[in-house]
This record gives structure tokens, sequence and C-alpha cells, in this order.
């Protein structure tokens, strides 16, 4: 039995939370050798082990009641090596670092982490588990600026995995949904540091819609927050820069007053009379934007890189993104507004916002790129490796181009469907992310692995409820499509999955694994 110290009577809460769990044991290994000897009593004492950082994801697939492991306490830095003349560093650290850590030690070194999605609590771990991305056309997946992993697998073993050594190991672990091992050390690629300058500009949907076949590939980073009820978006651009930083733009939901103001409107809206959802959405648009569509001249920023990249997601909420072919994003931007617009006038549903429409470029050379005449704020990814992992949910049939030859099809577009909780209060979601699902999977999209994707009945493996049994947020699963999707590559995956855990150490939460189609039911009986 383990001889590493736990507490029991500890619950669990992620972010969000929708979802708590009280499990049997819970530890906080401070090195390696702890990990090992976790992983080792585990497997001895027939318990599976959840590994969970900030607890970010909304969905349930970190909810366990046996043995659940922390890393905070696992956060140092190894090793920092700097090549001048390539104009990147390597950073190697304890896989429990959270993203704001690493990048105040890069901060003090003269270098920023490449390339983040909308927030930086997550653990350095934990934000590549799930398949992270950023909001980019010339960058991919977090894991993309990863040069090594180190795991401990389900037998107690460790394991160093780069592009050379066990490089289909390193593929399944680059995105393995926690199911591999605990990763406990990674090399990280850095670059020297930058500021983002921005702009943010209101435009019409329509004019979003016009500008599509050239908007997404007009700057290295790019965002749109698209409000339907005002038939608005925000467009927010932004390039690397040496100028200064001059502070964050003003918000008027991040003044106290203004957020909890939003929050009494949301909670309204959901508990009383949900019919006043896009009255309300459009009076805190106007409150935070204006009326009037403003130029991108009016409204420039200059942040260090992590406030850039940053948002702020403003309250609990439920989550359902998915990604799918850039190409076929007019026609889903067309029915999703159509959707939405139809089931306000006939009160079916209604969504909250923004709904956050992003891309990214997930293609690969088949080599890492020559970086030696890039300049400190040269536009586009230095590679960690040039492998897709195995779950990648991203368009497959994409082909590389050069930054100067990327259009819209190279990319995959994202969209967030999100449901926010006010003051901690379920909203229904079925209807509409079912409505939304459907419409994401018709264009060749597949599901965010963290976030609160629903899926069927007819789409899940092994045991299913009757449809009334299921709670209006409650996931269904996505097996068979699942299979579908990732064909040979799941194949390969579940294989090595069970041979780097045959004991299924990290199958707690078996019922998520399973509805989901990460494992075959049939392994269980084995």
């Amino acid at each position: 039995m383990s001889t590493i110290p736990f507490k029991k009577n500890y619950v669990f809460k992620n972010w969000a939370g929708i979802y708590s769990a009280k499990p049997e044991r819970y530890f906080q290994p401070t090195s390696t050798n702890e990990v090992v000897e976790l992983v080792k009593s585990a497997r001895l004492a027939e318990k599976s082990l959840v590994t969970v950082g900030s607890g970010h994801s909304p969905s349930n697939m970190c909810v366990t009641d046996e043995w659940l492991v922390n890393l905070d306490r696992l956060n140092k830095v190894q090793r920092f090596v700097e090549y001048p003349d390539l104009h990147y560093a390597d950073v190697t650290v304890d896989a429990g670092m959270r993203l704001y850590q690493l990048n105040e030690f890069l901060g003090e070194k003269g270098y920023s982490i490449q390339n983040l999605g909308s927030i930086s609590e997550q653990s350095v771990a934990g934000i590549i588990s799930t398949g992270s991305h950023g909001s980019s056309p010339y960058h991919g997946l977090i894991s993309s600026q990863y040069v090594n992993l180190t795991i401990v697998n389900g037998k107690g073993e460790l394991k160093f995995l780069d592009a050379e050594n066990d490089p289909e190991i390193f593929k399944a672990a680059l995105l393995s949904v926690g199911k591999i091992g605990i990763i406990v050390s990674a090399t990280i690629r850095v670059v020297p540091g930058f500021n983002i300058k921005s702009t943010q500009e209101v435009i019409t949907f329509e004019n979003l819609l016009k500008q599509w076949d050239t908007l997404w590939t007009s700057s290295e980073f790019i965002r749109v927050w698209w409000y339907p009820y005002t038939r608005k978006c925000v467009l927010w651009r932004g390039n690397k820069t040496a100028e200064p930083q001059n502070g964050p733009a003003k918000s008027w939901w991040g003044t106290k007053l203004g957020r909890f103001f939003y929050e009494t409107l949301l909670w309204i809206s959901t508990k009383i009379y949900a019919p006043l959802t896009p009255l309300v959405e459009r009076f805190v648009f106007n409150r935070q934007y204006g009326k009037l569509e403003k130029s991108s001249t009016g409204d420039v920023n200059v942040t260090d890189s992590i406030s850039g990249f940053n948002m702020d997601c403003l309250f609990s909420q439920f989550v359902d993104e998915w990604g799918c072919p850039m190409d076929n994003g007019l026609e889903v931007l067309r029915s999703l507004d159509h959707s939405i617009a139809q089931a306000a006038i006939n009160k079916e549903f209604y969504v909250h916002v923004p709904m956050e429409v992003r891309c990214s470029n997930t293609t690969l050379p088949a080599e890492p790129l020559d970086t030696s005449k890039r300049a400190n704020t040269s536009p586009g990814p230095v590679y960690g490796n040039v492998c897709r992992p195995f779950l990648d949910n991203t368009p497959s049939h994409c082909r590389y181009a050069p930054l100067e030859n990327v259009t819209n099809s190279q990319l995959t577009l994202y969209i967030n469907a999100t449901i926010y909780r006010p003051f901690g209060c379920n909203t229904p979601i079925h209807k509409w992310f079912t409505l939304f699902e459907n419409t994401m999977m018709v264009a060749g999209g597949k599901p965010h692995w963290a976030k609160n994707f629903l899926g069927s009945t007819t789409l899940a493996a092994g045991p299913v409820k009757k449809d009334a049994d299921y709670d209006d947020f409650e996931m269904r699963g996505m097996a068979s499509k699942v299979e579908e999707w990732y064909g040979d590559d799941l194949k390969k995956f579940r294989k090595i999955r069970k041979e780097q855990d045959p004991d299924n150490v990290f199958l707690a939460n078996k019922q998520w694994a399973i509805i989901n189609g990460i494992i075959d039911p049939s392994e269980l009986s084995d």
C-alpha cells in the first residue's frame, strides 16, 4: 500500500461547479518517485486513479469515487536551455506546474509561451490531455509546442517519449484524456518574449459572413465573439509586437457591479421568464460595446502575451465546443443563426452569449522548420514536435502550407456554445446543444474532448437508460461516431492504452470512456 500521505473526505469540484466527487483517497505527490509508488500501489490494490489539475473542464470526465491525484506540488522547473541562433528555448518542467506559473518564470528569462487558449489556469499536463488549442490561423494544438513527455504508465514504469523514443506512445500521450498514464514532466519549446497588439471592432453578422474568405488569415491571432440576438459580432485581432504595453481594454462587466447585475439578469431570465433572454443579451451588449458599428482604429491595446490570449469567462457555465473544416463555416453560421432566431420566436430554447468563434491550423510540416532567420516578433510556430495525436479532433484531410500560403482550407473552425449557470443554477441546455451538435456533425465536426457534449443514446456504447431518465445536461455518449471519425487511429490508441495500462489503473469513470468509445466494452471482460 502507498506510504504517500492522503486525505479522506476531500470533495473535488470542477471550476464550473457542475460536478463534484468525494474520492476514497486524495493524493498530492511531491516527486516523480512518489507518483511511481502511487501507481504501483493503486495497481496492487485494484484501485483506479484520476489526475486533476485546475478542474476547468466542465464535463464529468474526472469524476471518481476511488483515488484522485493532484499534481500541484509537482511544479518545479527542471531545466532551461536557450538556443539563441535558432530563436527559441526549451524549458523542462514538472507536469503539475500551472501555465501562469510557467509564464512568470519565462518572463524573467525574456521568453513567452507561443500560444494559449482562453485561460492560463491549467497545468502543463492538463492543457494537452484533451486537445486544447488557441485562436490562430498559424498555430495548432498546444501539444505541438511540446518536445517530449515523461509519463508513469499503468504498470508503474517511467517512460520518456518524443518523436524518436516510442513515437506511437508519444502520439497517444499528447492527447490521452488521462487514460494512458500520469504525465510527470514535459519539455516545452518557447520563444523570445513578445507583447500582443490587438484591435477590437464591432461588426454586423452579415459583415462577418462577407469577409469570411479572407478574415481568418488577416492576423496571427484572431477571435470572433458572436451575439446572435443583436445581429452583431466583436472581432478581435492580434499580432506580436515589441511596442510597450498600454494596459487592457476597459470592461463594463469586468466591474463588480456590472458582473453582479448581468448575472442577476441571467438568473431572472433562467428561473423566472426565459423569453427575457434576448432582451437581456441585447441590453448587456449595448452596455459593454455600444449600439453602433465601431472601427478597428478606435480600440487598440498592447498587452503582455498571456493577457492577450486569455479572456474573462465570466460565470459558471456549460460549454459545448466543436471543430469542423473552416470551408464549411459559412453554412454552419447561417444554419445556427436561423435556428437560434426560430427557436426564440417559437419559445423553444434560448442561447447565452458570446458564442466564441475561433480557428486553428493543426496541419503539420513533414519536419520542424528552419528557425534561424526568425526575429523576436516573427509570426507562426516554432514546433516542438510534428506528430499528430491519435485523438486530435480536427480535420485530418487538411494539408500543411507555408504561412504565406495559408487559406481557409488549412483551418479548423471552432464554435463554443456557452450556457451560463447564474449563481450556480442550472439552465436547460439539451434542446439547444442537441441542435448545435447535429449541425456541427453534418458539417464534418467533432466535439472537444473536455466539454459538455451530449451525444445520443443511439450513438452511445454499453448500457444506456431511457431518454426520459437522463438529466437535461447529462451526457448520453458518442461511441459509434467516435469509432467512425477516428477509425484506425482509435484502434491504435486503444491498443497502446491497453499495453501501457493492462490492469486499467487509469480507467476511473469507466462509463465516460465506454459511452464515448475511448475503450471497447469488451476490454473490461477480458
